[in-house]
């Protein structure tokens, strides 16, 4: 066989599998509270099968023989010989870790370490345990093995056990599933038990029909696997055919003729319809991120000696790949946070009336064009006057400038960098890095962070990021000679202003409305003075406030293309990335949170 299809089915193995091992991981925590669910036995024991049968084909003896020891305790579960308790958990999740180690070392084209002898041993032992009395409709059947015959050389497997394997790896469900066989010392597979009637096996049996083949064949035709790149590079395609569209709009005008404006119109709706269908093929479900943080949360409170009971929320909502790739790492030290420094040890729970295991909730909503994801716990909370003391013990501010903050502003402290309250340094925490690296990441998505928290009740951590990094709607606005992008998602109203209702307020320049007063904030204060001229004023909401950002003209509604920006302006206050307009000209995308705070800084104000 050719290097190149080599290749092509590590890949293979390694995308399907990988699937497999990803939800694996909350399924174990699902199986720690309902031990008798015979699907999600099944499940498990599936997966485990699937990678041992792709690892004995690429001679992947170590990995084979994990697998082969897990699905063997499997096996006694859903015989009824073995029931689910601690030990046997904590053993099937360290084995997990150990697949997940072991295909990574497979990614990075490295000879897998073999999982410690002492876990192997100790799930053949958890495997072969005394077996307890069957209650009759749980009678455990024999499966009828393979009629293949089992090939002389332990290395060899034969053409229709190659292509029976990746059917199954693709999907496809044949009559008959050979076991597949690794060199080394891997003890032979053993004839697998399954429960009747109440599951079905896990391997049919050869006496099984097989599927007709215009369902096989359709089954195998509804997806399909695509280089990332290769979506990457269609987006960007996308992405000036869209910029193409807008000068073609602006040249509308210009244009003689109903036919040449009916050819416009025309390419406007298939842009369109492009531009909606080419996003919809890269969004993927937060569930891909989600799923993860049950077992980590498990594992660090194990370390830690707490409990924990982790809910998922929203886990179908939609959003980028490159934003759920790039939320793992910030989602990571969250859930990490919550645990280590949130929720207390089941001794003070119980002694303050809380169940003594807590309580972790990861959600997922959309609004609008943007995703909120919150992270939230009922642990001990946080108290802003000792972060306000921690922050000046540590330097981070002065005492004048602390006393300043509001509380909110005091829970932010939190995301400093060199910020923690922790008196040592663990493997966990104390080096006041962990939410500096979420704040930073975040922001490196055009994305905000809300921290609430209350003394003894737990907190919440609010992310908020925009649906797709690539195309985002905005109002275009006019500030002198400049042009700039406001995000649409946020604004709520645009007015005229009325110079003569302009009043002082606490340092800011405020305007009465119906339903606020609505605090100013100029685009182009170091040009004209805020009074002079016709001016408009578009009301956008941040957080828990509205504000009134001041421009000369609105332009209009337009779909823009994000450009990245360049060393020169990464990393400024208020500036979120930039667009080409269609006349060509470079416009900067706004940030509404970051002109908020460098507003506040002009006037040398802190609180709200």
């Amino acid at each position: 066989m050719s290097t190149a299809a080599d290749d092509d089915i590590r890949a293979d193995f390694l995308a399907e599998a990988g699937e497999l091992v990803e939800r694996v991981g909350g399924q174990l925590i699902e199986l720690e509270s309902r031990p008798d669910d015979s699907e999600l036995l099944n499940a498990i024991f599936r997966a485990f099968h699937t990678v041992k049968g792709g690892a004995g084909f690429l001679n992947l003896g170590a990995l084979v023989e994990l697998c082969h020891a897990t699905e063997d305790v499997f096996n006694a579960l859903r015989g009824g010989r073995r029931r689910v308790d601690a030990a046997l958990l904590d053993a099937v999740l360290q084995s997990l870790d150990q697949v997940q180690a072991m295909m990574a070392a497979v990614t990075a084209r490295a000879e897998p370490v073999p999982a410690p002898p002492t876990l192997i041993a100790a799930l053949h032992e958890l495997a072969k345990a005394p077996a307890a009395p069957a209650a009759p409709e749980e009678a455990v059947l024999p499966v009828a093995p393979p009629k293949a015959a089992a090939p002389s050389d332990p290395n060899h497997i034969s053409d229709d056990e190659f292509e029976a394997l990746l059917d199954q790896l693709h999907g496809k469900k044949p009559a008959a599933v050979p076991t597949a066989v690794a060199a080394g010392p891997v003890p032979p597979p053993v004839a697998e038990p399954v429960a009747a009637p109440l599951a079905a096996p896990a391997v049919p049996s050869a006496a099984a029909p097989s599927p007709p083949v215009a369902a096989a064949k359709s089954e195998a035709e509804t997806t399909v696997r695509v280089d990332t790149a290769k979506l990457d590079k269609l987006m960007n395609l996308v992405g000036e055919l869209v910029l193409a569209r807008n000068r073609l709009k602006a040249l509308r005008a210009q244009a003689g003729g109903e036919a040449v404006q009916r050819a416009i119109g025309e390419l406007d709706f298939i842009t369109r319809g492009l531009q909606g269908a080419v996003m919809q093929i890269r969004m993927q479900p937060i569930k891909k991120v989600f799923s993860r943080f049950p077992k980590l949360a498990r594992d660090v409170a194990r370390g830690l000696g707490k409990q924990v009971e982790v809910e998922l929320q929203g886990e179908d909502t939609d959003l980028d790949k490159n934003l759920v790739e790039a939320l793992a790492d910030p989602l990571v030290h969250m859930v990490r946070n919550s645990v280590d420094h949130g929720i207390e040890l089941p001794a003070e729970r119980v002694r303050r009336g809380k169940p003594p295991a807590g309580k972790l909730v990861l959600s997922a909503r959309q609004e609008g064009d943007h995703i909120l994801i919150s992270v939230t716990d009922d642990g001990a909370g946080m108290d802003p006057e000792r972060l306000r003391e921690k922050a000046v013990e540590k330097g981070l501010l002065d005492r004048a400038s602390a006393a300043q903050l509001s509380t909110e502003e005091c829970l932010q402290l939190v995301c400093l960098p060199g910020f923690s309250t922790k008196e040592q340094v663990s493997d966990l925490s104390g080096r006041g890095v962990g939410m500096d690296v979420v704040m930073s990441r975040i922001k490196a998505l055009n994305g905000s962070l809300q921290i609430e928290s209350k003394p003894g009740h737990g907190s919440r951590l609010h992310i908020r990021v925009p649906l797709t990094l690539a195309i985002l709607p905005a109002l275009i606005v006019q500030c002198e000679e400049r042009r700039y992008a406001l995000p649409l998602a946020a604004v709520s109203d645009v007015f005229q202003l009325d110079a003569d209702a302009i009043r002082k307020l606490d340092r800011w320049d405020v305007v009465p409305t119906r339903r606020d007063t609505l605090r100013l904030i100029p685009l182009d204060p170091w040009l004209e003075p805020l009074r002079s001229g016709p001016r408009h004023v578009v009301v956008a909401q941040v957080g828990e406030e509205r504000y009134g950002f001041v421009v000369r003209e609105v332009r209009g509604r337009e779909e823009i293309v994000i450009k990245p920006l360049g060393p020169s302006l990464r990393g400024l206050a208020g500036i979120a990335g930039a667009t080409v307009m269609p006349d060509g000209r470079v416009a900067l995308i706004l940030d509404f949170a970051g002109l908020v705070e460098a507003w506040k800084r002009t006037l040398g104000v802190s609180r709200g």
